[in-house]
């Protein structure tokens, strides 16, 4: 059985991965992520999908790439666990990608990152206690909502700011390799 080819692939992986590249290369130098650069690569994944899969799937695979990427970061921003950079970023790589390329980049992308977050509490030591007080925190906020004297507060020190450029350029070279775009 082989998978069928869609049209352009190859273009929606440089696209994503290109945004991803710049988007790295900014967020390392600055730790912002430009507007211009997220807001532009979700307007261009619309003309870019029409122009290389004339079809209204082309419109669709950009519109549902864009929310399946969008969505769960934007609750995570609202909750202030993220950076709108980061879920405008998300946003652009799942539109420029469809829902299969830019889904695929974007996983892979929070994949690094878990595995980079993981990797640095067990290096400072401080994994077990990490766990450990997330527990408490959901565990009191969950069962002592109505009592916030009860509440445990997260501890800062377990908690530190993470550069999420860097991974999304990981995770659409990853998609980029997957797909054998570099061969």
């Amino acid at each position: 059985m082989t998978i069928p080819k869609i049209p352009g692939a190859e273009a929606f992986l440089l696209a994503t991965f290109a945004v991803a590249f710049v988007a790295a290369a900014f967020d390392w130098r600055t730790k912002r992520i430009p507007n211009v650069l997220t807001i532009g690569g979700i307007l261009l994944a619309f003309p870019l999908h029409a122009w290389l899969s004339p079809s209204v799937t082309g419109y669709q695979s950009a519109a549902l790439g864009c929310l399946a990427c969008a969505v769960p970061p934007a609750v995570g921003w609202r909750l202030g666990w993220v950076a709108g950079g980061d879920v405008k970023l998300l946003a652009a790589m799942g539109a420029l990608g469809g829902i299969s390329f830019g889904l695929e980049a974007v996983f892979l992308a929070l994949f690094c990152a878990s595995g980079f977050i993981f990797l640095r509490l067990c290096w400072n030591g401080v994994l077990l206690r990490t766990a450990a007080n997330g527990m408490a925190v959901a565990a009191t906020r969950t069962f002592y909502a109505s009592k916030p004297s009860r509440v445990v507060r997260a501890v800062p020190e377990f908690s530190s700011e993470l550069r999420f450029g860097p991974f999304a350029l990981a995770g659409a070279t990853m998609s980029l390799f997957l797909h054998g775009a570099f061969l």
